[in-house]
Order: structure tokens, then sequence, then C-alpha cells
């Protein structure tokens, strides 16, 4: 095997492992929103000399089922996507802004899970970067504003019909 094969294969696993690792982990998330419900709900009173910043949070979110099932139905979605070649990159489009945003709150609030948030965000940009080339072709390339390609698609020959 060359070296080129082999860095090849090896950029492919990578982006394979990252893709379903991601999946899953939402998968989970996802599914502890919907059932039994990852945020507490019920009575809340809170004590800022006694009770924790995630505490606020959790009962926060907990606060809204259509909350979160709008926030389990978009990680699910994200994972989804993510595990068919075809929408992968589109999945993690989704999925970034979701994960950066439980970064953040994880940040904020003091959350323990802000180990495994960061690593999930890493992995999602480092999946944009592995597909810099076709998101510039797609986001940045204008490829139909180029007037040579244009003019080279005009036909000069007419068509009479009687």
């Amino acid at each position: 095997m060359t070296k080129i094969t082999f860095l090849q294969k090896f950029k492919m696993s990578t982006i394979t492992t990252f893709r379903w690792f991601l999946a899953l982990t939402f998968f989970m998330y996802g599914g502890a929103k919907i059932y039994p419900g990852q945020f507490s709900t019920g009575d809340f009173t809170f004590d800022s000399t006694r009770d924790s910043a995630m505490q606020l949070a959790w009962h926060f979110f907990g606060y809204s089922d259509t909350y979160n099932l709008f926030i389990a139905c978009g990680e699910i979605t994200a994972a989804l996507l993510l595990l068919i070649p075809r929408t992968a990159t589109l999945g993690n489009i989704i999925y970034l802004p979701i994960i950066v945003n439980i970064t953040i709150i994880d940040y904020c609030f003091n959350i323990p899970a802000l180990g495994i948030s960061s690593l999930l965000t890493c992995m999602s940009v480092s999946l944009l970067l592995f597909e810099y080339s076709k998101l510039k072709m797609i986001f940045i390339s204008h490829p139909l504003g180029n007037k040579d390609l244009i003019q080279s698609t005009k036909s000069k020959k007419q068509v009479t019909l009687n």
C-alpha cells in the first residue's frame, strides 16, 4: 500500500468514525430529551446561596415539553443525516450550531458534560474542514457567475419550425 493510499484510507476512516460517533451521541441526547426527559420538571424554587447554576439551567430547559421535543427533533435529524453518506455534510451543518450552543451552555452554567461537548464540537468542526473543498464550491465559488462558462453554453444554431 502506498503512502497516498494509506492517507486516503486513514482520512476516510477518520471521517466515518467521527460521523458515527457524533450521530450515536446525538441519538442518545435526543432520546434522553424525549423519554424519560433529560431536564428537571415540576416545582422549582431557586436559592442562589445553595443551588447550582446547573440546577437553574436544567429547570429552565425542563419547563417546556415543546422546547425539549424541538431540540430532540433537531438532534435526531442531524444524527440521521450524519449516518447517510450522501447527506452527512448537511447533517454536520445542522449539527454544528446545536453542539456549539450546548458547549456554551455547559461552559456558562458549569455543567460537567463540558468535556464531551467540547470534543463533539471539535469533531464537527474537523468534519467541516475535511469537506472544505465541497463547501467552498457550494458557498463561496460561483461557477454560474463566470462569464466564460455562460458564453460557452450558448448555442449558435437556430431551429425554424414550419
